[in-house]
């Protein structure tokens, strides 16, 4: 099984030898002969996609045997029309974090993967490659998994929303936030990898928390153009 990145930003740089170090053939010398093509470029806005849409097209040429899998951070809606152009493109959800890159795409927690189709099984070489970071693979419907890495994102951002103001409560009434934090990350329900330290969001929760809140503020709105 071999697999080609498109798009050498940081998260295909990190993908990439995530999949090395899983044991992932990433040496293809032709993309034509590869298994497996990730498109992987970094978005920063929602509302520039120019770069997605330029290395999608080229994926899209692609001989019809090689499974195509958008990972790039993309807005709901926009994998479906790309569908009508190529069946088998797949939306693979990025959750790395930014300090811990590679260490989570190489220990992922788990897959979450759009399909067109859900209830049919994977490719075999798509299924292989999963497989080989032995984690759980979660499959549904590609706007299913689009919204998903918003979701994660708008979750994140609104604890360190609640962090923020509880830490700012602890100042005004003499109590140490730095005190309670430990006490915070032993119940289950908050637990230890909360974002429960105040700070500020970075521009990938805040690019996400602006296209949910645009989404929120007009559902009927088509939401390829978030």
């Amino acid at each position: 099984m071999k697999a080609y990145f498109l798009g050498m930003s940081h998260l295909g740089q990190t993908l990439m030898r995530a999949s090395e170090i899983r044991g992932i053939d990433t040496h293809c010398p032709m993309i034509e002969q590869c298994d497996l093509v990730f498109v992987t470029i970094d978005v920063e806005d929602h509302s520039r996609l120019d770069e997605v849409n330029s290395l999608m097209r080229w994926a899209c040429d692609m001989p019809p045997a090689i499974t195509v899998v958008l990972v790039s951070q993309v807005p709901p809606g926009y994998t479906r029309p790309w569908l009508a152009k190529r069946k088998n493109i797949f939306v693979q959800v990025d959750t790395i974090i930014m300090n811990r890159a590679l260490e989570r795409a190489a220990f992922p927690d788990r897959f979450i993967v759009g399909c067109e189709d859900p209830s049919r099984p994977l490719p075999k070489a798509y299924e292989r490659y999963l497989e080989a970071f032995n984690c759980p693979i979660i499959t549904m419907g590609i706007e299913s998994a689009e919204l998903s890495k918003l979701a994660i994102n708008y979750y994140l951002n609104s604890q360190i929303d609640v962090a923020n103001k509880l830490s700012r409560l602890a100042n005004a009434i003499g109590a140490d936030w730095n005190d309670m934090v430990p006490g915070l990350r032993l119940d289950d329900r908050i637990g230890k990898h909360a974002y429960i330290r105040p700070g500020k969001p970075n521009e990938h929760l805040l690019r996400d928390i602006r296209t949910i809140e645009r989404m929120l503020e007009f559902p009927a709105a088509q939401v390829e153009n978030a």
